[in-house]
């Protein structure tokens, strides 16, 4: 079965299961003419709980800001992109925006990677003073295009001036000459990524901020590696789920799931708490892309939805972590939003409305830990159409 019949596959059981097909439009910066009207308000709603959660100020430098990542003070350089994200994108609601976004930019550039000072070190302890720590490459790459959205947001220069620097040092640090992303600035050996760390909305607008045909590169090998990982099996006559790995890693040539113990545990080859962002970063992608021709996003999202209108039917029912056959890992009976609301942004690029409403439901509701709440938001944020996400 070739790419485009998984996707047509996909339409014709959201047809047999009576679900509403509609079209989508992605939002330019000004533009909430496609948004639905009863969430129009929901993130700004959900961001003031998140923004007295976990948006917290610096113990050392006044006037600066972190993202709250353990409850104890600990941030680490992916809170800190969400912060920036979350921020940037939802300056309309908060007229402090600015001031808390410009707080979690000084604060992240306070603390240098060990390896490459263009890059934040990971983690800061809650007294704010980190011994010697490298970077991820996630964090980085969220920073940079939220840099990109403040110009845009804002107008002020220096935001896009810092957004080229850093993309700048992305490409020639975070990315191998085969154009694969590497893991971090400390991550050396060849074949080994992380595959919710493919942004390919950011990858666009960084090619259009520097004309540097790189990241077209980086993001054709993103959706080659995902194509690898989601299909490969099909190969040896093994039915598909359209579910990734946390962490892939290259054998003979061919992009395959890491080992467990791979990085962080035993699931690191599994569907779990790294891969559940995958249907948002590549939802956010079709959504950005969707009046270019390039399908690529939505046949990723088609292969993934297929499996869960066929194996999980309902939202709800959607468990903290799989396996890459569709059989929930162990202890993993329960709900949490960094696993269901991203089906919502991928449901949302593929006119699923049904599952898109069920998800929001859930969402708006759901009140959890950092992580859960941090991607929840960003979740919303696409969802509601209030994204002026797009840098064109």
């Amino acid at each position: 079965m070739n790419l485009h019949s998984y996707t047509l596959k996909v339409v014709l059981l959201l047809v047999l299961a009576g679900m509403a097909v509609s079209t989508v439009h992605p939002l330019n910066a000004g533009d909430v003419s496609a948004a639905s009207g009863p969430l129009l308000k929901a993130p700004s709603d959900y961001y003031s709980y998140w923004k007295q959660k976990y948006l917290k100020p610096s113990v050392r430098f006044p006037g600066d800001w972190k993202v709250n990542y353990d409850g104890k003070g600990t941030t680490v350089s992916e809170a800190i992109g969400y912060g920036m994200l979350i921020t940037a994108l939802l300056a309309d609601t908060d007229s402090e925006s600015k001031k808390y976004f410009d707080g979690l930019n000084r604060f992240r550039k306070r603390f240098p990677s060990s390896i490459n000072p263009a890059f934040m070190c990971w983690k800061i302890p809650p007294h704010e003073r980190p011994g010697k720590n490298d970077c991820s490459t996630d964090g980085e790459l969220d920073i940079a295009y939220a840099l990109l959205l403040a110009h845009a947001r804002w107008g002020d220069e220096v935001y896009r001036a810092e957004a080229k620097s850093l993309i700048a040092a992305i490409g020639v640090s975070l990315v191998r000459p085969d154009c694969s992303l590497r893991l971090g600035d400390w991550n050396d050996a060849p074949g080994q990524t992380r595959p919710s760390d493919f942004m390919p909305t950011h990858f666009r607008a960084f090619g259009k901020v520097t004309g540097d045909p790189l990241w077209k590169k980086v993001e054709d090998r993103s959706y080659e590696i995902l194509t690898e990982l989601q299909l490969g099996k099909l190969q040896a006559g093994i039915k598909t789920t359209g579910l990734i790995p946390d962490f892939a890693v290259q054998k003979n040539g061919c992009w395959v799931p890491a080992r467990p113990g791979f990085l962080e545990g035993r699931h690191d080859g599994d569907f779990y708490y790294n891969a559940c962002r995958v249907p948002w970063r590549i939802g956010w992608a079709a959504l950005a892309c969707r009046d270019k021709g390039d399908d690529r996003a939505k046949e990723v999202l088609g292969r993934f939805m297929q499996w869960a209108l066929m194996s999980v039917k309902d939202p709800e029912q959607f468990r903290a972590g799989y396996r890459l056959d569709g059989k929930p890992v162990h202890k993993s009976d329960f709900s949490t939003a960094c696993f269901i609301s991203p089906t919502g942004v991928a449901a949302m690029a593929l006119g699923m409305e049904s599952w898109k409403a069920k998800v929001e439901r859930y969402a708006l509701g759901s009140k959890e830990e950092y992580y859960e709440d941090s991607i929840n938001l960003l979740c919303l944020i696409l969802m509601s159409g209030q994204s002026h996400g797009f840098i064109r």
